[in-house]
């Protein structure tokens, strides 16, 4: 029987037919997180991608002095976890971690690969989500190099307009690359409007 959740997340890339949405379905397992667990820790290696359900996942990186620089969050319907180091076999950079409960769907990235070469569908479906992550990865890009922080911080809360109810200001604050200081004066100055 076909999931509906998946059914719906597959249908935002490419319409499949059931038998295939049947594979897919059997690729994943549903899982649940406690806020703070790790999805992958950095210097892991990782075969897996997760399908958010519900909840939010940040990815961030963690110097060598110790700092926490948050790189992106995820929400109910994003792909996440070390994609790109698993596609080079190398252990991750990042850190995901979830923020909240997050509930979501585990899948092995390259047992999906493997389904692209059994079945034409599946390797539309592939292309497609890596168009995706490139699209929404240009985007980032562009948005760090053209926009400040409270262009940054605004756009956040049209994606996730709660966000400051859910998460700690400080994981705000490192996507922004700011101080807590300097977000609590942007949020000052935005509801003060």
């Amino acid at each position: 029987m076909v999931n509906s959740d998946i059914e719906i997340f597959l249908n935002r890339y490419i319409s499949l037919p059931p038998h295939i949405i049947e594979i897919f379905e059997g690729l994943i397992e549903y899982v649940e997180f406690s806020p703070n667990e790790f999805l992958v820790k950095s210097e892991e290696y990782s075969t897996d991608f997760f399908i958010i359900k519900s909840g939010i996942v940040r990815s961030y990186y963690l110097t060598q002095k110790g700092k926490e620089i948050t790189r992106a969050f995820f929400t109910p319907g994003y792909v996440t976890g070390a994609s790109s180091a698993i596609m080079q076999g190398i252990p991750s950079e990042l850190n995901y971690q979830s923020l909240t409960k997050v509930t979501a769907y585990r899948g092995s990235l390259v047992k999906l690969k493997e389904l692209t070469l059994a079945h034409h569908e599946m390797s539309m479906f592939y292309i497609k989500t890596l168009e995706d992550a490139y699209l929404k990865a240009e985007a980032i890009v562009l948005e760090i190099a053209t926009s400040n922080a409270e262009e940054r911080y605004i756009s956040l809360k049209e994606r996730v307009p709660n966000i400051d109810n859910i998460i700690a200001q400080k994981y705000i604050a490192s996507y922004l690359n700011v101080t807590s200081v300097q977000l609590s004066r942007i949020r000052k100055k935005l509801y003060s409007k």
